[in-house]
């Protein structure tokens, strides 16, 4: 009898349907974020969003998340300090990050191979981003959506 229970469960259990990948974006300018999360929500993702740096460190020390679309130039706790927090804080250090930024192709230029594996960088994006472009990196770095 328990036996039959069990394999019940583990039936049901696959069954249910796949949680979506979880992305955080964090980018100052309402509307891009707006149209971002728009596009990735629309794609079947999970998405949380932030203007502010610190609120989205708070938010990721709190909650799993798959992947950070970070912009770099922020009011406040820039991209780059938001990176250097992350990085160093064993919940978020292993957070993939898509990097998209107006100082996108410099930082790009700035950053070799090895260091952006290092960070944990999947990808610089230049902005402003096209929002097939935007999808298909973010797909291969968590998969697609589970829709």
């Amino acid at each position: 009898m328990r036996l039959r229970s069990s394999l019940t469960l583990t039936a049901s259990l696959d069954r249910l349907p796949a949680m979506p990948p979880r992305i955080v974006v964090v980018e100052d300018e309402a509307e891009v974020r707006s149209l971002w999360m728009e596009t990735l929500e629309g794609a079947g993702y999970s998405v949380r969003g932030f203007g502010v740096g610190t609120e989205a460190l708070a938010d990721l020390a709190q909650r799993a998340s798959d992947l950070i679309l970070l912009d770099m130039m922020m009011p406040g706790m820039d991209g780059y300090e938001l990176l250097a927090r992350l990085r160093t804080d064993p919940r978020t250090g292993g957070i993939p990050l898509l990097i998209v930024s107006a100082v996108g192709e410099s930082l790009s230029l700035s950053l070799d191979a090895r260091d952006a594996r290092t960070l944990g960088v999947a990808a610089v994006l230049s902005k402003p981003l096209d929002l097939v472009t935007l999808l298909e990196h973010v797909a291969r770095v968590v998969g697609p959506a589970h829709t």
